[in-house]
């Protein structure tokens, strides 16, 4: 059962994309989901394509999302192991900023559970009006997931909210709100474009709305796939670590909530 999805943005140093690709698909990912607490994980890198402008200092460059069942003892096996040979983390990461955030359900949809998720994800950020978080989640959960779960492509829809339990970071995001919505078209973004619903609600703090599109890197890994992996996967981990080598941060545990 899921209790929380992880929600990561990061990005590399300039010019080591390929680094930190290499890094988080083939070795981070996989560490990540030896330990307890976790389900699946899955990568998506931004799209060229998005809904509506992005502020130049939003400039992540990659999205993962987790599916966590035990979020407590999923951040208390990073804050254990961050930096050690069970979680060795690359120099191409740039850590200055960490956005790493455990989020939790509050809404559901799913559209045709028999039909997998194939696409990118559109992900709304966003915050309520001042003294209007009851009333913004009631509306979004009865009125706006409905709705927006029928646009074009969608495969899914959540609305999840941020509390402090079970967090890696001792810090807290600026938005309090996300909207995942898993979609299986390359064009299903452009359902988002110029609608009022939530850009226009008086129950959203306008100011710090952002919807972004991100498309697909990654295939969903699983625990099981990690745990029982195929030929394929070991040779792509192994050759990853052989690359990585001693090309590792050996600081900044500071910044978990555990330090």
């Amino acid at each position: 059962m899921i209790e929380a999805v992880l929600v990561v943005l990061t990005k590399a140093h300039p010019g080591r994309e390929a680094d930190l690709d290499d890094w988080y698909t083939n070795i981070h990912i996989r560490d990540a989901l030896r330990f307890r607490g976790s389900i699946t994980a899955q990568r998506f890198v931004r799209s060229e394509h998005q809904p509506m402008a992005v502020p130049p200092e939003y400039d992540w460059q990659y999205f993962a999302l987790y599916d966590v069942f035990d979020p407590e003892r999923f951040s208390r096996e990073h804050w254990e192991n961050a930096l050690t040979s069970r979680m060795m983390v690359t120099t191409a990461i740039d850590d200055s900023v960490l956005e790493d955030y455990h989020y939790y359900p509050l809404a559901f949809r799913n559209n045709d559970p028999d039909t997998a998720h194939s696409g990118g994800v559109v992900f709304e950020q966003f915050n309520a009006a001042p003294g209007k978080d009851a009333e913004l989640r009631a509306w979004y959960a009865d009125h706006y997931l409905p709705a927006a779960a029928r646009r074009a492509g969608v495969q899914s829809a959540a609305l999840l909210a941020f509390r402090s339990f079970g967090q890696m970071i001792p810090t807290t995001p600026k938005y309090n709100y996300v909207g995942i919505y898993k979609v299986n078209s390359g064009d299903s973004w452009k359902a988002w474009k110029d609608l009022p619903e939530l850009a226009g609600s008086p129950l959203v703090e306008q100011e710090s709305l952002l919807i972004t599109h991100w498309d697909k890197l990654t295939e969903k890994l699983t625990k099981d796939h990690v745990q029982h992996p195929t030929s394929e996967g070991l040779a792509a981990e192994e050759g990853a670590r052989a690359r990585m080598g001693d090309d590792v941060m050996t600081g900044g545990t500071e910044k978990l909530g555990a330090a």
